[in-house]
């Protein structure tokens, strides 16, 4: 409807201002062309003719061009806006072919028997849950020996980030945390000290602070916590665990990205008797050092999409100094 409208809009405007004077003046430029070819060419009236005959029809095509631009600038536009509106799209069940056409010819001059391929990998990371992606995702844990002979230590994890939904309805948050079970069989601890979404501390409908479900499978601990949410599309999560473990049984410290995260940080701090080494997990660029580094305390920080299964891997090496208490 608009593209008939703007279309119709246009005829009227045009036969009201311009067909009329571009049909007087061929008759003009013909009739002057005419009465031209009777004089003899010799003659100055005839030549004057001839000119008003070539510059009034040459005119007139000038203007029918420029005319006919202008109408297909107005049909080129509404039709970009249609094909391309949410509401056309969403109505296609092949919305899938135009990504193949278009990058096809993205592509065409560097990789184009693959292209398609590209269509797999972007539907394999986007999000088929609740969740949309993580913002500014960042970690600052703290590490502490409690018994530095044993290789006990206590961990400190805050994490803060912003979950992006697709909707205000209620959905299970699942929140996991991953640890090695020790060798000689001591005891490892785990608590969550805090969950606070948009500024308010959850709790548990007994008035308790969540509590996880713990499984073991192949030497590891797996505790996980269940979050109703709800009545948002943002939310700003920020929670505390605190952990004690042997650290020469599980001497790494990852984050795997369960969703897109856009921006990760980590900050870390460690014993001066610990040697860190930090690697990133299949992203596109590295993390950037942000502030001063010691051997000690390290921050880093990815600017960008991170894609599920991205992340990094941190892995800790007791060194032979002085103990630290």
């Amino acid at each position: 409807m608009a593209l008939g409208r703007s279309i119709w809009n246009w005829f009227l405007t045009t036969l009201s201002s311009r067909t009329f004077w571009m049909i007087i003046s061929l008759i003009v430029g013909i009739g002057a062309y005419i009465w031209g070819a009777f004089l003899p060419q010799s003659s100055l009236l005839h030549e004057i003719l001839f000119q008003i005959g070539n510059i009034t029809v040459i005119g007139i095509f000038f203007s029918f061009f420029s005319n006919a631009s202008e109408f297909l600038g107005i049909f080129k536009k509404e039709l970009q806006d249609i094909v391309y509106s949410d509401e056309f799209l969403n109505d296609q069940k092949d919305v899938s072919k135009y990504w193949k056409t278009t990058s096809k010819q993205m592509f065409k001059n560097k990789f184009p028997d693959i292209h398609e391929e590209f269509l797999d990998v972007i539907n394999a990371n986007l999000p088929t849950d609740e969740v949309s992606y993580y913002k500014d995702y960042e970690m600052t844990s703290t590490m502490k020996w409690i018994d530095e002979d044993k290789g006990i230590v206590k961990v400190n994890d805050c994490v803060d980030f912003y979950l992006i939904a697709d909707s205000e309805e209620k959905f299970i948050y699942p929140l996991k945390n991953w640890i090695k079970t020790s060798a000689d069989g001591s005891e490892i601890k785990s608590k969550m000290l805090s969950f606070i979404v948009n500024k308010k501390e959850m709790v548990s409908s007994d008035g308790t602070k969540p509590k996880p479900q713990i499984t073991c499978k192949d030497g590891e601990r797996c505790e996980e916590y269940d979050i109703a949410l709800k009545g948002s599309k943002q939310y700003h999560i920020v929670y505390q665990i605190e952990k004690e473990y042997n650290l020469f049984d599980d001497h790494c410290k990852g984050f795997k990205a369960k969703y897109i995260v856009n921006n990760c940080r980590l900050n870390l701090e460690v014993p001066t008797n610990v040697h860190v080494q930090f690697v990133a997990r299949g992203t596109l660029r590295e993390f950037l050092d942000k502030g001063i580094q010691t051997p000690h305390k390290i921050s880093k920080e990815y600017k960008g999409i991170l894609l599920p299964k991205q992340g990094f891997i941190v892995a800790f090496l007791k060194t032979e100094t002085e103990k630290q208490h």
